[in-house]
């Protein structure tokens, strides 16, 4: 059954709680404003349970189960895709206080796992698809939800069809930015190592390397070491980047 019918027809039955010590913000103070996937998960499930990970632990692989929802408290997760042959394909990086693992799917078809040392917190789906069978607020944020990944997918389609690196590069980084709410001058943490960034853009190592080192000269970035960028020129970044 999909995930838009079981929405419209699972019972109302109050939400099963897992153990957590994590606690819920307060609910917003301002009835106006707009209540996020992530804010109703917290209202929903308050003890929820909450994990520290260690790196390159797997949340979930290929195959198991979408019974659960995960919200990335600190800490980046890769959603990679493994072909019969041993390739593996980077699809997407979670950053911190993003919801994943949320697909119209019975089971996940990609692998999430920590990239560095990360928490997550895990939410019963079940509970989240009663609740909103009778909510049509947090029924719009599902469906907004799924239709973000949707357009995410189709960005990425665009970038590696780029035939330049410098336009792959650019745009991944301008991207991040955005996500973190980045500005020229700030920093950008890159959690992940240059060879999941090859796997996400579908380039080499060596490629990734080369293209990093050149927006360097350009003085388009700084980067101080591997794990840390510079936005030095964000216009000129945007410039080179893939307009998604």
């Amino acid at each position: 059954m999909s995930l838009a019918v079981r929405l419209a027809y699972s019972n109302s039955n109050p939400p099963q709680r897992i153990r957590s010590a994590f606690q819920p913000p307060a609910k917003p103070s301002d009835p106006a404003r707009t209540v996020t996937l992530l804010e109703h998960l917290r209202q929903l499930q308050p003890h929820a349970l909450r994990q520290s990970l260690p790196r390159n632990h797997t949340v979930f692989a290929e195959g198991d189960s979408t019974d659960q929802v995960y919200e990335l408290v600190s800490g980046v997760v890769r959603l990679a895709k493994h072909t019969p042959g041993g390739r593996r394909h980077v699809l997407d990086f979670v950053m911190p206080g993003e919801v994943f693992g949320l697909i119209e799917n019975p089971e996940h078809t990609v692998t999430a796992e920590t990239v560095g040392d990360a928490v997550i917190v895990s939410y019963s789906r079940g509970a989240l698809e009663r609740a909103a069978a009778n909510n049509p607020v947090l029924r719009r944020r599902l469906v907004s939800h799924i239709s973000d990944n949707l357009l995410t997918a189709q960005q990425q389609l665009l970038i590696l069809g780029c035939q330049d690196a410098r336009e792959k590069i650019a745009s991944f980084l301008l991207r991040l930015a955005e996500r973190s709410g980045l500005r020229t001058g700030n920093r950008l943490e890159l959690a992940m190592g240059r060879q999941d960034i090859a796997d996400h853009l579908g380039l080499t190592i060596e490629t990734v390397c080369r293209t990093i080192r050149a927006l360097h000269r350009a003085g388009t970035i700084n980067v101080p070491n591997v794990h840390d960028v510079t936005l030095s020129d964000l216009s000129g970044l945007r410039a080179l980047a893939v307009e998604i």
